[in-house]
């Protein structure tokens, strides 16, 4: 018999889309798209989305991309944020310029959905189809969910997939029907693999009460084990078919910062629980329906297992109490960024609509109750606003409580019916008010108005992108222009770029140029660690961010980099000539620029450089191949241990303010003092040479925290912040115990500095050294010239692949300045050769003498296997579809 078809989903639908669009119309009526100016969507998804549209469309599979920092894998890395998200592939077939336009028609799209599956969750728990309705707006609907769109947009497909991997569990454990379950796993194991997470965790709490309390299981350990080893089954099945995106995205996390990543430490173990309260209501933004009437399911007996239903609301709040808990659940993200929200918060509208459902409200203690909560709730938020309608929002749960309780005491259709659409009007109107007044934060902060900020949400009130903004941070015509005379260069080059307070960290997505600078959360950790470390370079030792090196000619030329284009002011770098001059727009072309292959002929041993970083390191990279060990021996080469540098100031010369302690001991010299620390380092006169200051600090400050300013007289300066933000400490940094106190300043191209000045934030620390050096161009000169004549010819690539041809007079490496990745498999003459780290962070390949042919190309790493498992794994649940079909005939 065919089934009825449900005409709440339409009634779902307009509600959605009524509340949806009387929330956000004003957002484009004043201007605005639903994005923030600041943070990650501003920072990193627009211009990920954009990397993404691009490699969609060049014809080739979105594996490599040379537009993501100095190279990098999209496969593996991008995996954690849209290469599996469903809802971004359809914008794909759009204009990448109507991204912005669209998270609004996908907010409301998700909206719906979330609504769907707690409403449909909900029917098949044999709820009350109205409260079904009510209860599914008031999940879809809360303000965490708004929070969250606008900055990390993404987050909320977990929010989308919850109730329906739930409602699939229901459908499996009741009829057997394995579909849904295993469909929305598959979705939410390629959406993001952090999420899945929470999901499986989520899923795990739920089964383990859900089975106990359904009234069609078996209640015996045996049938409970069986059960639950067919669930992990078709876990394990889901998982498996999404392994092709999966896997590579797990072998990115652990190639990532996240396993050096220390944690914010939690101030507050335990929470009270009427910070529990506060944060639910606060910070997620959830409705006060379950809140209000889960109490009175502990006065209702042991009758429909009352009791069990409120002990799973009481352990909910436990587990929100124990921050430690919290922190598990949240896939060990801060609990104050609650990003397992959407778990407790469909858990506690399951609990509140089974007691809405089974308590009888005809009983005067239920009613009374119900109402005296929603008193204390009026209360509460008395004292507690927190939206621009707080003098009405507080008489919302009364208005609940009583129309609720009272429409219980009639039993004439034409009573009944009005108090209990005006009792659902008061929680969709909470729903509604929230967010709505989130919108009227959100434009006031936009139009730079003075206004009281009343959201207590996780993320604040930011400022909302405009299509000016757009425009300037990711279309701009003035860089499209500057960058035009240099598009028809067809070599495989990098450039540095400035444009200061509109170029951002991921602007090379945007505007298709190959650069070094990225910011992502799953960057390698090895190019991290190569710049904080290996190169000491200064700038922000910050986790998920890679610099570059702009003021060294010596690191530029190295890594391949042809151009400098500047609408601010140029470089300073040696043997740059201009070839571009228009307006602000300075193009200057490197004349010793290096392919992006060509041979050392002599190399080190990784271990040979030791710790602390080498002050000579540049120069040393510049004349040999850092090899790890075993590669060393089996190379043959020999270290090259020439230099050209000379040391023009030292420690030993140093002069400090008359405000800083200072003691001369064995290691070095211990100073402290409660203001800024001043050391000057006189500098002797040099030839045009490329000048750098080399600094080993120890800090004896809490948490090892360091700020160091070097600048010259000639006004110069850059600055070092380990493990600190603007002198202020942070502590989820890579581990500071792991952390290298050494420091390189890089002032480039110099003959003029007389004078080095340190500044260092007040503390106490150990001066171990301190060297301002030299190195003589014309050295520079000879080194790079011979690479020139010793590079990889006739070079021919696309995003995955790379061909070319070299001669060698003897064995040497070939040094490609491609971030090491054993996705990238090499062939000399067709016959594969092995791949290996040089400098620990880039590419060599032993390269024997004579004329030979080379080809790299790229697959990711875990592709092939994930493939593999993808196949077998849906070959394995067609199988499973099929005999359990035919078992249920």
């Amino acid at each position: 018999m065919a089934k009825k078809f449900d005409f709440h989903v339409i009634l779902l639908a307009l509600l959605v889309l009524i509340m949806g669009v009387l929330i956000f119309y004003r957002i484009p009526a004043n201007g605005y798209f639903f994005i923030s100016l600041a943070g990650d969507t501003f920072n990193q998804y627009v211009h990920f989305f954009n990397l993404f549209h691009d490699l969609v469309r060049s014809g080739e599979m979105p594996f490599w991309s040379w537009n993501y920092g100095p190279g990098g894998s999209f496969w593996n890395d991008f995996g954690y944020y849209m290469l599996g998200d469903i809802f971004i592939w359809p914008l794909l077939l759009l204009p990448k310029a109507w991204f912005p336009a669209s998270f609004i028609p996908m907010t409301l799209f998700k909206i719906f959905l979330i609504c769907l599956g707690t409403y449909l969750l909900l029917k098949k728990l044999g709820i009350n189809r109205n409260i079904a309705l009510v209860a599914g707006i008031a999940y879809g609907f809360a303000l965490f969910n708004f929070d969250h769109f606008y900055t990390h947009y993404f987050f909320m497909n977990a929010t989308v997939y919850f109730p329906f991997i739930l409602l699939g569990y229901e459908r499996f454990l009741s009829q057997r029907k394995p579909v849904l379950l295993f469909t929305v796993l598959v979705l939410a194991s390629i959406s993001n693999f952090y999420f899945l997470f929470m999901i499986t965790l989520g899923l795990f709490m739920y089964s383990v009460f859900r089975y106990f309390t359904a009234e069609h299981t078996q209640k015996t350990g045996k049938a409970f084990l069986l059960f639950h080893l067919k669930l992990s089954l078709l876990y394990l099945l889901a998982l498996g078919t999404a392994m092709i995106i999966f896997l590579p995205s797990v072998f990115s996390l652990l190639q990532s910062n996240a396993l050096h990543r220390t944690g914010q430490p939690i101030i507050d173990v335990l929470l009270l629980p009427a910070e529990v309260i506060q944060k639910l209501l606060w910070q997620g933004g959830i409705n006060f329906l379950p809140l209000l009437v889960l109490p009175l399911l502990f006065i209702n007996g042991s009758k429909k297992r009352f009791w069990i239903y409120g002990v799973a609301g009481i352990l909910l709040v436990a587990i929100l109490m124990v921050q430690n808990l919290h922190l598990l659940i949240a896939g060990f993200s801060s609990p104050f960024e609650f990003r397992a929200f959407f778990i407790f918060n469909l858990f506690f509208i399951i609990l509140g609509a089974r007691a809405l459902h089974d308590i009888r409200f005809k009983q005067v203690k239920n009613s009374i109750l119900l109402i005296f909560i929603s008193l204390l709730f009026y209360l509460w938020l008395e004292n507690n606003p927190f939206t621009h309608y707080a003098e009405w929002i507080k008489f919302l749960p009364i208005a609940f409580a009583v129309l609720f309780a009272a429409g219980h005491f009639f039993t004439k259709q034409r009573i009944q019916f009005p108090l209990f659409t005006l009792a659902a009007s008061a929680v969709i109107a909470y729903s509604f008010l929230l967010p709505h007044s989130l919108m009227t934060d959100l434009i006031a902060q936009s139009d730079g108005e003075d206004f009281a900020e009343t959201h207590k949400g996780v993320w604040g009130v930011l400022p909302l992108m405009n299509e000016e903004h757009y425009r300037t941070y990711f279309d701009n015509q003035e860089i499209k222009d500057g960058l035009a005379p240099i598009q028809d260069d067809s070599d495989l080059y990098r450039i540095l770029i400035n444009y200061p307070g509109i170029l951002g960290y991921n602007a090379s997505m945007s505007f298709g140029y190959r650069s070094y600078i990225a910011y992502q959360s799953l960057l390698d950790w090895n190019l991290q660690r190569f710049e904080m470390d290996y190169l000491a370079t200064a700038g922000n030792r910050r986790l998920n961010v890679i610099n570059g090196f702009p003021s060294s000619t010596f690191l530029t030329t190295l890594l391949n980099n042809k151009y400098t284009v500047s609408f601010a002011g140029p470089y300073n770098l040696y043997g740059y000539e201009t070839v571009y001059e228009e307006g602000n727009t300075v193009i200057e072309e490197n004349q010793f620029f290096l392919p992006i292959g060509f041979l050392y002929e002599s190399a080190l041993p990784l271990s040979s450089l030791g710790e602390p970083s080498d002050p000579l390191l540049d120069e040393k990279i510049l004349r040999n191949a850092v090899l790890p060990d075993q590669v060393f021996e089996q190379s043959g080469l020999k270290p090259a241990e020439a230099t050209a540098s000379q040391t023009i100031g030292s420690l030993e010369n140093a002069v400090f303010d008359d405000n800083t302690q200072v003691e001369y001991r064995s290691d070095g010299i211990w100073i402290a003092s409660e203001t800024p620390i001043q050391i000057n380092i006189p500098v002797q006169p040099h030839a045009l040479s490329e000048l750098t200051v080399y600094a080993d600090v120890l800090p004896y400050t809490e948490n090892e925290g360091l700020t160091i300013q070097a600048a010259n007289n000639l006004g110069s300066s850059h600055v070092l912040q380990k493990n600190m933000r603007s002198n202020r400490y942070v502590i989820d940094q890579y581990n500071y115990l792991e952390a290298k106190n050494q420091v390189l300043f890089r002032f480039g191209m110099d003959s003029e500095t007389d004078t080095i000045q340190l500044t260092i934030q007040p503390g106490e620390f150990l001066l171990k050294d301190i060297q301002v050096t030299a190195v003589d161009y014309g050295a520079y000169e000879e080194i790079v010239t011979a690479y020139q004549n010793n590079s990889l010819q006739d070079i021919e690539y696309g995003n995955n692949t790379i061909n070319g041809h070299y001669n060698a007079e003897e064995e040497a490496v070939l040094f490609l300045s491609i971030p090491y990745s054993e996705g990238w498999k090499a062939s000399i003459d067709g016959q594969p050769v092995d791949t290996f780290p040089v400098h620990s962070a880039y590419t060599g390949i032993l390269a024997p003498s004579g004329e030979h042919a080379i080809a790299l190309k790229y697959r990711p790493e875990g592709f092939l296997s994930g493939l593999l498992i993808s196949i077998i794994s849906l070959l394995g649940a067609a199988f499973l579809f099929i005999r359990t079909l035919r078992s249920t005939k």
